[in-house]
């Protein structure tokens, strides 16, 4: 039996499957996708170098003597920088301050005298110079307090100086310390130790000027009636003077 069927036609393009018998008995073969070179489908450049993430490199952890090294200097630098703010602060400012208060606690004693003193008889005037003249020695005063001040400059200036002797030798263990690690092939965090404390100091600093100047400043020390009263108490206990 002849598979092809016979037509009188000329064959057309929807029949030729029936007229193509080798393409049709073919074996078929399966089919196999082109395999391309990733290169042609994906080129790298020169960029990809930066763009493209790269594996983390692993970093050495502190050993304990670099751990303990960097904590001894952490403190150390710490210290340091308090000394010289506290040496600073207390020479420019506090002892300054002190001075002031000290010199308008007096003002409050001679004030009363210094605004009605004008007003007295002469007579009146005469007879507190006696009595003034009697109980303190003005030229005594004089002397005393041009040697009392070269005695108060000199003994400050010598805590002045042994102060920043503090803060050379804070200075100069904070040094060595850094050359012996440096010998040892430790490594100091230098950037974070210096930036952390320097930034520690500062908040620090401000924070006690302004406790300072907000807290301590504005504490009320003993007033003048207060220190009236104890003096007549000790001239009535003492000399019995002022007699209720």
């Amino acid at each position: 039996m002849d598979p092809k069927p016979h037509i009188r036609r000329p064959p057309s393009y929807s029949d030729s499957l029936l007229y193509l018998p080798e393409l049709s008995q073919a074996p078929l073969v399966p089919y196999r996708p082109l395999q391309v070179q990733e290169p042609l489908l994906s080129p790298k450049t020169d960029i990809d170098e930066f763009t493209q993430p790269r594996p983390p490199i692993p970093s050495r952890t502190f050993t304990v003597a670099e751990t303990w090294y960097n904590r001894l200097l952490g403190f150390a630098f710490h210290i340091t920088l308090i000394s010289i703010f506290e040496t600073i602060f207390f020479f420019q400012f506090v002892s300054q301050t002190e001075d002031k208060g000290l010199q308008k606690m007096v003002e409050g004693y001679i004030n009363g005298i210094l605004t009605s003193c004008d007003t007295w008889s002469s007579n009146t005037t005469l007879f507190v110079n006696d009595v003034l003249t009697d109980l303190i020695n003005a030229t005594a005063v004089y002397q005393q307090n041009q040697q009392a001040v070269q005695n108060r400059h000199s003994e400050n200036d010598a805590l002045q100086v042994k102060a920043w002797l503090y803060v050379i030798g804070l200075a100069s263990v904070t040094g060595v310390t850094i050359v012996l690690g440096h010998q040892a092939s430790l490594r100091f965090a230098w950037k974070r130790i210096l930036v952390d404390n320097a930034l520690m100091v500062t908040l620090l600093g401000i924070y006690e000027f302004l406790f300072f100047k907000t807290i301590i400043y504005n504490y009320q020390n003993l007033s003048l009636p207060e220190l009236n009263e104890y003096v007549v108490n000790q001239l009535q206990q003492t000399c019995a003077l002022l007699g209720q």
